[in-house]
């Protein structure tokens, strides 16, 4: 999971967590942003409301370190799918997307067709960012699909076509809301339908 800090990457891994556990998968759940505590303590509780195993390092711990360490010991151990959060902060931009791909490089020693998704997470309130930032992490971080949250509004839904136009991933799922059930896979047409003020014919 990639996006900036606030766009609601750390809720819906949660959200995805408890969605895996509920049909029976046994899922890791893994910090890897060592550089907020706040970051770690919310995933933490997501995890242990999945029921998922929960793995984490002490602050400023190297990253991709932590993913090497819970991907082995998820492959050792059995595990069906592995979540990561990582890092979202935009103001060392070169940084960011070095150490993004430096996850990335570790996990393929283990894995060469790992990661097998890479989702970006876009915050729809923030309008014409959200392309800004489709921008900077597709580019660079191997987005394979985009996840739109807080679209519980038309009027923010507006942001949705020009960054399923400007992106090579497709737009997955959608947030419209706090509880677990609120993240939706994405239906074009029906939102299409919605955005025009058209209701779905029986």
């Amino acid at each position: 999971f990639v996006g900036v800090n606030g766009s609601g990457k750390t809720t819906t891994l949660g959200k995805i967590a408890s969605d895996l556990t509920g049909k029976g998968a046994k899922v890791m759940v893994v910090a890897c942003d060592t550089f907020r505590a706040a970051a770690r303590e919310q995933l933490k509780v997501w995890a242990e409301r999945a029921g998922a195993t929960f793995e984490s390092r002490r602050d400023g711990a190297d990253p991709a370190g932590l993913a090497f360490d819970a991907f082995t010991r998820a492959k050792a151990e059995g595990f069906d799918v592995v979540l990561i959060d990582t890092a979202g902060r935009l103001q060392n931009k070169s940084a960011l997307m070095d150490e993004l791909l430096k996850i990335v490089r570790v996990l393929k020693k283990i894995d060469p067709d790992a990661p097998h998704e890479t989702l970006l997470v876009l915050d729809a309130t923030v309008g014409r960012n959200a392309l800004e930032q489709e921008k900077i992490f597709g580019r660079t971080a191997y987005v394979s699909g985009v996840v739109m949250t807080k679209l519980d509004g038309t009027a923010r839904g507006g942001v949705l076509v020009p960054v399923a136009q400007a992106s090579d991933a497709p737009i997955k799922l959608i947030g419209v809301g706090e509880g677990v059930e609120d993240l939706q896979p994405f239906d074009a047409r029906a939102f299409a339908r919605s955005l025009v003020g058209l209701e779905e014919a029986a």
